[in-house]
């Protein structure tokens, strides 16, 4: 809610926000191999993802569970009618995963981001014609 004040006399505005696109598509959680480095895991220094929702790649690379090979959803990522895509890990999510945008740091847009949203509309309407 919006909170305008204009000649000591206060609206209130009500103000609908755009749903997060991301709640809708989830498909970088389901389209890239979420690798990174061994030391983000918990339990290495500092480390924070969840231990048993990683792949060890090799000595000092990991990845997200059902990401290994790309092209399968991470195992993080959880989907229900109400709330949309969401990642169940949010808070303690690897590095690739905070990384990546819907906007670029210029405020433009992330071109893959934006391929991906495009291939969610895709499966979307194919599923609907099911």
């Amino acid at each position: 809610m919006a909170l305008i004040r204009a000649y000591n006399l206060t609206l209130y505005m009500r103000v609908e926000l755009n749903p997060n696109p991301c709640f809708e598509c989830g498909q970088c959680c389901q389209h890239f191999r979420v690798s990174f480095y061994h030391a983000e895991i918990e339990g290495n220094g500092v480390g924070i993802v969840p231990a048993k929702l990683t792949t060890k790649i090799s000595e000092h690379l990991a990845c997200m569970k059902g990401t290994e090979k790309g092209g399968a959803p991470c195992i993080a990522l959880t989907h229900n009618k109400e709330e949309g895509w969401r990642c169940s890990i949010y808070e303690d999510r690897p590095s690739p995963c905070r990384e990546f945008n819907i906007l670029n740091e210029d405020g433009t847009p992330n071109s893959d981001c934006l391929k991906l949203q495009q291939v969610a509309k895709q499966k979307k309407a194919l599923l609907s014609q099911i």
